[in-house]
């Protein structure tokens, strides 16, 4: 599975070290203020420079290939991915700065402030920054939050018939629950703290929720087995809970599998958390102007409607989606509670007693 399945307690403690060599590494360029230069010298540079190399950014999530092509073939900029962590991320531009190979990354929300206070990262600020929410930017324009996850549910009616869209519902259902690795998926920890937001807990508060998941473990509820495609193509999974755009995916490919499967969808609307991912400039990037162009273009209107082609949705809400593209997606109203996580440091530590409760109290009782 991607980078975001790592569990960023964990993930914290690899950017203290170094991981990485120097062997194939580029020659450092010459410092650039990205943010002194207009539009058209980005583009012009860009093309110049002719490669752009990200790191966590692969084809196969939230449809980034999409966008990977249309620079191609829009600016020439011929492109390379290596998928990591987050915290790989910023270690790589923090171990190459002599030699830097990166460009550009994609990073979870609480590592943007990490990258700034590593000194990896350079500022820049594409032209639609101004439709870009406060809370999801650096206002020095160091990280720019470019789409965001809903907590959500997927779910097999053919064994599960409710409508599983609150933590209500599911503890009303009898159905197993798929939430995967608490101690180690970050994703995981997000379903625990959408728990407690939902039965009047917070951040602050997680025990609502270790309530909650200590009853269902009692009653054989947890499924002690990691999600995988071919057990949801077999029928195994019932409801599953974790990120809108990987349930939405993993939807698309169940059916095409098993076309007569009934699955559905929703947002968790009691506990409709919300996580963003960073675009990131590496400090050192060897083509910054190439960087600049691509974040541009993220942020573009083509680029944010790519994301939602990956179920992802853009972080710029002044998009008009595609009509065809929306009925695929959850419905609009589905998200009118949501709840964005802006505090970053604070959600880290969060997910550091995630893990640690989980493991102590949950555990015990799925063995």
């Amino acid at each position: 599975m991607k980078k975001r399945m790592l569990v960023l307690v964990l993930a914290m403690g690899i950017l203290t070290t170094g991981i990485f060599s120097g062997c194939g590494q580029k020659a450092q360029t010459e410092s650039v203020d990205l943010t002194t230069v207009d539009l058209e010298t980005i583009e012009e540079k860009a093309k110049e420079e002719g490669e752009i190399a990200s790191v966590g950014m692969p084809d196969d999530w939230a449809n980034w290939k999409s966008s990977w092509e249309t620079i191609t073939s829009t600016y020439g900029l011929e492109h390379e991915d290596t998928d990591m962590s987050s915290a790989e991320e910023l270690s790589m531009f923090e171990n190459e700065k002599d030699a830097p190979t990166k460009d550009i990354g994609d990073v979870g929300q609480a590592f943007g402030k990490t990258a700034v206070e590593m000194g990896v990262v350079q500022p820049y600020k594409a032209s639609t920054w101004d439709s870009i929410p406060d809370w999801a930017k650096d206002p020095d324009g160091n990280w720019t939050i470019s789409y965001v996850g809903t907590m959500s549910s997927m779910v097999n009616q053919d064994k599960v018939p409710e409508t599983i869209d609150s933590w209500e519902a599911l503890k009303n259902s009898n159905a197993k629950v798929t939430v995967g690795d608490v101690v180690r998926a970050a994703s995981s920890q997000m379903a625990v703290l959408s728990c407690a937001y939902a039965l009047g807990g917070d951040m602050d508060n997680l025990d609502p929720a270790f309530e909650y998941f200590k009853e269902l473990a009692e009653e054989g509820r947890l499924d002690t087995a990691e999600f995988s495609q071919e057990r949801m193509n077999r029928g195994e999974i019932e409801v599953m809970l974790t990120w809108d755009y990987l349930t939405l995916q993993y939807r698309d490919l169940t059916l095409a599998t098993n076309p007569e499967q009934n699955i559905e969808c929703h947002v968790m609307r009691d506990g409709a958390l919300q996580s963003g991912y960073c675009l990131v400039i590496n400090k050192y990037a060897p083509h910054p102007y190439a960087a600049a162009q691509t974040v541009e273009y993220m942020l573009s209107d083509e680029g944010q409607i790519d994301r939602a082609r990956g179920y992802a949705r853009p972080i710029r809400s002044d998009v008009e989606l595609p009509e065809d593209l929306k009925a695929k997606m959850i419905a609009d109203e589905e998200y009118e509670n949501a709840i964005p996580l802006t505090d970053t440091e604070a959600l880290t530590e969060t997910c550091t007693q995630i893990a640690e409760r989980w493991e102590e109290e949950i555990v015990p009782l799925m063995e």
